[in-house]
């Protein structure tokens, strides 16, 4: 490496790197640090800065397949790909029953249950607490004719629906409008006659149907409703219908 030349600050004469005294007139020389030499800019190619990214348009697509994803889940839950977005129906049954299998219908009959299953929601004083539009639901107990009986303070309507029908009704919060294929009902009234029972017998060789008592308003019934055992020996209603 080559030696740098400094010269004397006195007479101007050259001297050799880091002498203390003038070779010339005997000045004394000071020597002061060197500066680091500077290293051009371009030996540090500067990095590109990133825009930053929105991340925005990402979690608007998540939260739709998460979404998807939960619809899915209750879809398959219930048994229905169908999902609530795409049909008018938010379950919809594969093979509803049909006008024939709804036979015979339930008649008023002066016969008397042999058990007695309902008469009160809690203290028989008390009767049943109904809403408006709300309803009260109970199974009918299959090789058993069911009998319905009681009396109300509001207009009472009582359908006999499958269990799939009945999802249907209580997915739709009630619209009966959502409830697909044939059913039983027994019209809107206070109360069955006096000494009398209206008898569905479907039941009897099939475990598929609830009764549903729907009320017109707020209101308080007082049921007594009771069935017989009758064992079909063939399938009954909707359980006879093909494919049921």
């Amino acid at each position: 490496m080559a030696s740098r030349t400094s010269y004397c600050p006195n007479c101007g004469s050259p001297q050799q790197q880091g002498v203390t005294l003038c070779s010339n007139c005997g000045q004394k020389i000071t020597t002061s640090a060197q500066p680091a030499p500077q290293i051009p800019s371009a030996y540090y190619p500067s990095l590109a800065q990133q825009p930053p990214v929105s991340t925005g348009p990402y979690k608007v697509i998540i939260a739709a397949l998460l979404i998807v994803i939960l619809f899915l889940g209750i879809g398959y839950l219930m048994g229905s790909a169908h999902l609530p977005f795409s049909t008018g129906y938010r379950y919809q049954l594969a093979n509803p029953p049909n006008l024939q299998s709804t036979q015979p219908k339930p008649v008023i009959t002066s016969r008397s249950p042999f058990n007695t299953i309902w008469t009160a929601c809690g203290s028989p004083s008390n009767g049943c607490p109904m809403t408006a539009n709300g309803w009260r639901e109970g199974s009918v107990p299959d090789t058993f004719d069911y009998y319905v009986y009681f009396t109300s303070t509001v207009n009472i309507t009582v359908y006999f629906f499958t269990m799939g029908q009945f999802v249907q009704f209580s997915v739709c919060n009630g619209d009966i409008n959502c409830v697909s294929g044939a059913y039983d009902w027994i019209n809107s009234t206070k109360s069955i006659p006096s000494g009398q029972f209206v008898e569905f017998t479907l039941g009897e060789g099939c475990a598929d149907y609830l009764a549903i008592y729907v009320a017109s308003g707020s209101g308080t019934m007082y049921p007594n409703v009771g069935v017989t055992q009758n064992h079909a020996n063939t399938a009954t209603g909707y359980c006879a219908q093909a494919g049921g």
